[in-house]
């Protein structure tokens, strides 16, 4: 009984007549769209933390996994991942500094 009284109302103040299949078919397409949010933003944060040499994998599980599970923690995890991401750090010289002296 508690499916029903999660279902919006109509104007009328009656409960829309929703069949199971359509809110089967609703539940499945939101866990894709957020599992693929879910998995671009840990996407994401592994690219950016193996520029800056964090530990990129636990990074990327745990935002990844805190935005697909508890959405609200997860957007505060991303939050503090990027107050917390340090001075970014490649190991190869800059493009203009690679072409040679002053001119």
């Amino acid at each position: 009984m508690l499916q029903f009284a999660l279902l919006p109302l109509q104007a009328g103040g009656e409960a829309a007549d929703l069949d199971p299949t359509t809110i089967l078919i609703a539940t499945v397409i939101g866990l894709i769209i957020g599992l693929l949010i879910a998995a671009g933003a840990g996407y994401w944060v592994y690219k950016d933390a193996s520029k800056r040499e964090n530990n990129e994998l636990m990074w990327a599980i745990g935002i990844a996994a805190l935005l697909f599970l508890f959405f609200p923690v997860g957007i505060v995890a991303l939050i503090v991942y990027v107050v917390l991401r340090g001075e970014k750090t490649d190991s190869e010289p800059m493009a203009s500094e690679a072409t040679g002296g002053e001119w």
